[in-house]
């Protein structure tokens, strides 16, 4: 299973384009920690000595530097001044309970640590990474950059750091890594122009993803293995795909908007079954305007209509969606039609001549066009469980 997700991350990696035109700020408070020790670091004024680090008037010179001090401890909050921060022994190594801090208010904007190193990771080998999250560390109000093939941002094992108001673009692979049973808390941070992914959830890992800007990477979030994280207002805009969904996660996905993306919306492969919302939960996700599918089962087509809200399409995209088991409710032809629409079918004639696929609905029977997903003929729709079976011809 792993040696598979191995394989599909060397297929992520396609370089976008930012389009700062679509960019979105969220508003994001800084947080000081009252009381804490804080060590300061300064790329440009500042001087690895024994006797700097304790003003931000003499500052030490590297994280690095900082780090391996005697002052560092839980609870220690390293400021760090603007400037860029590529002088470093990658990866850099955070430990555990501490801070490394930039500038919250403007999501990390000149406060930049760019570059990486190698890191053999316990179950997936050789990695190169720019930081390594420990437990109950934190990473905050910064900018970080790791241009080197397959470069990862932020690499987090089996740990359960807080990530927020930072800025991950131009990652060689992807902008945080999730393996292990990491269990981390990502939130208010924007990721852009990742060559494969805004963030990689993967093994057993959990964790909440909230309120993040995803855009122009390659995908906003890939999720695979046993994974189950928690994803709730994010913004998944303009990436190839928004969320690729693989193997046998199950993430639950809560009032995000999944809109305008290159090619698919929400991605769905192997046994992969997230958390859309139902009829009696709804998961007042928005999912619309994307090039080709908003939802793309794309490997069995009659599973998505069990827990998926309805992709909305650009008349209603500002409205909460419904489920689609329960969007069966009236008899009207016209009713039936744009229930096929919602599912991002294309009703035709059953006499035009062309190649076409029949779906059984109630009584009547309805023809929409060939989709990729639906590989008889012939179906009928089950308007208790929301599902599309496949019926041999001649029944």
């Amino acid at each position: 299973m792993i040696n598979q997700f191995r394989a599909k991350t060397s297929i992520f990696l396609t370089t976008l384009a930012v389009c700062s035109s679509f960019i979105v700020a969220f508003p994001v408070k800084s947080q000081s920690q009252t009381g804490a020790q804080v060590i300061y670091v300064n790329p440009t004024t500042g001087e690895n000595t024994a006797q700097a680090g304790i003003s931000a008037a003499r500052p030490y010179k590297t994280i690095t530097f900082a780090l391996a001090s005697n002052q560092v401890k839980a609870g220690t909050v390293i400021q760090l001044a603007p400037g860029n921060y590529a002088s470093e022994a990658f990866p850099i190594k955070i430990k555990e309970g501490v801070t490394l801090q930039g500038n919250e208010s403007t999501s990390g904007e000149k406060v930049v640590i760019s570059g990486g190193g190698d890191y053999v990771s316990r179950i997936w080998a050789k990695q190169n990474i720019t930081i390594l999250a420990n437990q109950d560390s934190t990473i905050a109000g910064l900018t970080v950059t790791n241009t080197n093939q397959s470069g990862t941002g932020v690499w987090v094992e089996s740990t359960n750091p807080t990530i927020k108001n930072s800025t991950f673009i131009n990652n060689g692979r992807e902008g945080i890594f999730i393996t292990g049973t990491g269990n981390p808390k990502i939130e208010n941070n924007r990721f852009i122009n990742n060559s494969a992914n805004g963030i990689a959830v993967t093994t057993s890992s959990q964790g909440e993803i909230s309120n993040n800007l995803f855009q122009n990477n390659g995908f906003g979030l890939v999720i695979g293995n046993d994974s189950r994280p928690s994803l709730k207002g994010n913004q998944i805009l303009q990436n190839k795909d928004g969320i690729v969904i693989s193997e046998d996660a199950k993430p639950l996905l809560r009032d995000n908007k999944i809109q305008d993306n290159k090619r698919d919306g929400v991605v769905i492969i192997h046994r992969a079954s997230p958390d859309l919302g139902t009829s009696k939960n709804q998961g007042g996700n928005i999912i619309a305007n994307n090039s080709r599918y908003n939802v793309h089962n794309a490997t069995n087509f009659n599973t998505m209509f069990d827990t998926f809200d309805t992709p909305t399409d650009s008349a209603s995209s500002d409205s909460t969606s419904s489920n689609l088991a329960s969007s069966d409710s009236t008899s009207s032809d016209t009713d039936k039609k744009e229930l096929l629409i919602k599912w991002g079918l294309t009703p035709t004639g059953c006499n035009s001549g062309s190649k076409v696929v029949t779906i059984i609905m109630g009584r009547g029977k309805y023809c929409i066009e060939p989709h990729p997903d639906l590989t008889a003929t012939r179906y009928r729709y089950n308007s208790k469980t929301g599902s599309l079976k496949a019926i041999a011809d001649g029944l």
